[in-house]
């Protein structure tokens, strides 16, 4: 049981919101002083031949963040999967899906700042933050969310350069459920792209180069075409 990772530990915030004159009336009334502590539990289970640049393998992992004093009772679930493949020489190709909740243990309404967001790096294509249910002019997030990732690396493209990758890409994602309104749920539409990148590690991290093209959207959605990122790999 080597490969297996348990781990938790308490995790413990203090937070003031604040809304401007531009939040809608149910926004409004989520001002205030919140003080919380979770009880967080992580299960990895790892069997990838090499954290840098892994050909082989797959990680699972679970974690669940347990509320003990909180104003809303949030209880945060999220699962991530992530399967590598070298079907040829040089070819590195993943495959990941991640799911995630977060709700109310006591039926309160969770707080805009616990509530789900994709990630940019999970949904290229769009804005960070920018797809899903939307109040007035504000993207809200859901309380609920997943997400499919396909990404393979073409080989040769710059094979004078060892920390130089090309990559081609598939994302797709939905974020749905609004506790406080359901009104403002847009059903979990389907966000997808495709692209191209480029992955380069350096000495200062690795950076990344994106290019995207959206197939599928929403009409509120903020879309990029392009994104350049500092530190994360996908």
């Amino acid at each position: 049981y080597d490969d297996l990772n348990l781990g938790f530990g308490f995790n413990t915030f203090y937070e003031s919101l604040e809304t401007d004159s531009t939040a809608s009336e149910r926004q409004k009334k989520q001002a205030g002083n919140y003080f919380d502590t979770f009880l967080k539990f992580n299960f990895d289970y790892d069997k990838r031949n090499q954290k840098f640049k892994t050909s082989d393998g797959f990680r699972s992992n679970y974690s669940i963040n347990v509320p003990i004093i909180s104003d809303t009772n949030t209880l945060t679930n999220r699962y991530d999967y992530t399967i590598f493949n070298e079907f040829f020489e040089n070819n590195i190709t993943t495959f990941a899906f991640s799911m995630a909740s977060a709700n109310s243990l006591s039926d309160d309404d969770v707080k805009l700042s616990e509530r789900l967001f994709i990630p940019s790096r999970r949904l290229r294509g769009f804005e960070n933050g920018k797809v899903g249910p939307k109040d007035g002019n504000d993207f809200i997030g859901g309380n609920y969310s997943a997400t499919f990732n396909a990404q393979t690396n073409v080989p040769r493209i710059f094979q004078n350069f060892q920390n130089l990758d090309a990559v081609m890409f598939f994302d797709a994602g939905s974020l749905w459920g609004v506790d406080y309104d359901s009104s403002l749920d847009d059903g979990g539409k389907l966000r997808s792209s495709i692209g191209i990148g480029l992955d380069w590690f350096t000495v200062i991290g690795p950076l990344n180069f994106t290019l995207s093209e959206v197939i599928t959207k929403e009409e509120n959605d903020i879309t990029e075409g392009f994104r350049f990122n500092l530190g994360t790999t996908f």
